[in-house]
């Protein structure tokens, strides 16, 4: 009954912006930018915030992400799902 991936009612919504090409270094292209996340789950909602910082690769067909990194806001925060005591 408590495992997460069963319970009904579960969504997220994304919101990036203040999107910034950092560098340019040949066919590699750094990118900085800064997310919020709302989460809903069984009737609780959680706030998420931070940064991405992505290196894309520009190949012929098309970019690729080399190397993805997030920095979150609130990461020393205790998350309930992690502390969870499983019976």
């Amino acid at each position: 009954p408590n495992a997460w991936s069963q319970a009904p009612m579960w969504g997220t919504n994304h919101i990036i912006g203040n999107v910034i090409v950092e560098r340019v270094n040949g066919a590699q292209i750094d990118v900085y930018s800064r997310f919020q996340m709302m989460e809903l789950r069984r009737d609780d909602v959680r706030h998420f915030g931070g940064t991405y910082r992505h290196t894309l690769s520009d190949t012929p067909d098309g970019l690729r992400i080399e190397l993805q990194r997030v920095d979150m806001m609130n990461g020393q925060a205790a998350y309930d799902y992690v502390l969870q005591a499983w019976v």
